[in-house]
């Protein structure tokens, strides 16, 4: 299998699992709070998870270039959200996702041959996943602002020598999240034109 296929094989296999897993495990929290009964209901929902996606993989044998876009929005939004919660809100890794994204729409784009606008497209993609960076900049600002001890991380995980103001944490929050925007269209934009001209070249 080519690595392409496999790998996003892999992302869209997995993401149901996931999100059974995540699903019964916070589910169960409204009905009891026993670790023993949480621990059982979060690994079951992981197994019908597995059940469903292999269920999907040999009886409907879907093909990865040919997933509705509807299904992709959600599993890019999905994957963004697990980052998100997993890096409690530091949002420096997701346009790792966005280059995935990219990666991915131009291998559709040459999978599909009667897509011809490949500049149109690239614009699309890298937008999109500018705007979902934005956005979840947006969600990590507030966190940021909410939270009274931000000022005091940020100061001893960089061993800074003075205080972050309200101010200067503001401009801090500011600038990181218009870099990460910026930084995300150019890399985005940058994968898609280096996957469709390696494409071309004999």
């Amino acid at each position: 299998m080519r690595f392409d296929k496999l790998l996003f094989s892999v992302l869209f296999g997995i993401a149901i699992p996931i999100l059974c897993f995540i699903i019964f495990w916070w589910g169960t929290f409204l009905f009891t709070n026993n670790q023993q009964t949480i621990k059982i209901a979060a690994l079951s929902g992981l197994g019908i998870g597995i059940l469903i996606s292999l269920l999907i993989k040999f009886i409907r044998k879907p093909d990865i270039y040919s997933i509705s876009v509807s299904v992709l929005i959600l599993v890019y939004l999905f994957y963004n959200g697990i980052l998100f919660t997993m890096f409690m809100g530091l949002p420096v890794f997701h346009p790792v996702l966005g280059v995935i994204a990219g990666y991915y729409q131009a291998k559709y784009m040459l999978h599909h041959k009667e897509i011809t606008d490949h500049e149109g497209e690239i614009r699309r993609i890298s937008t999109f996943t500018a705007i979902v960076i934005g956005i979840v900049c947006l969600f990590s600002a507030a966190v940021a602002l909410i939270s009274k001890s931000t000022s005091e991380d940020l100061k001893n995980m960089f061993n800074l020598s003075f205080d972050i103001s309200r101010p200067l944490l503001i401009t801090f929050i500011v600038a990181g999240g218009l870099s990460l925007i910026i930084i995300q269209y150019l890399l985005v934009k940058f994968t898609m034109k280096k996957i469709l001209s390696a494409e071309k070249e004999p």
